[in-house]
């Protein structure tokens, strides 16, 4: 199995989750970024696109490459930095990142996240914002 898409725009991390009191005593768990469940969503979708058969059950490999566009204050004072792909430092947390990723994939490409025994993440900047997924057999 050798699968690869791309999920286009920036992605969302899956950050922490805020508890909530309903008024009928019981207490829900929310997620804390808007932005989370629809490049969840578009992920799911992208992934279906790209894999036409039932989820497997065999273990998997993940690699994925999520570019961010640089921005503004990134630049040096004397002028923009070299162009090209680089490492992209600071927020979102690539393990949030990556939840969100393979929470996205789960029911479509495999059955369970926990299937998945090597991860290959990075971050980068570039002159779009996407996600590069590659999953294949190990």
């Amino acid at each position: 199995m050798i699968l690869e898409f791309t999920v286009p725009g920036e992605a969302a991390p899956q950050g922490s989750k805020r508890a909530v009191r309903l008024p009928n005593g019981r207490t829900v768990l929310l997620e804390s970024s808007k932005r989370l469940k629809p490049w969840r969503g578009l992920v799911s979708m992208c992934a279906a696109e790209a894999w036409k058969e039932p989820p497997t059950a065999a273990p998997v490999e993940l690699h994925a490459t999520f570019t961010f566009v640089r921005p503004k204050s990134h630049f040096t004072a004397k002028g923009a930095l070299k162009a090209g792909a680089r490492p992209a430092p600071g927020k979102p947390d690539l393990d949030k990142l990556a939840r969100g990723l393979c929470d996205g994939l789960t029911g479509i490409v495999y059955a369970d996240d926990s299937q998945i025994v090597r991860l290959n993440l990075r971050k980068e900047y570039g002159p779009t914002a996407s996600t590069t997924v590659w999953v294949s057999a190990p």
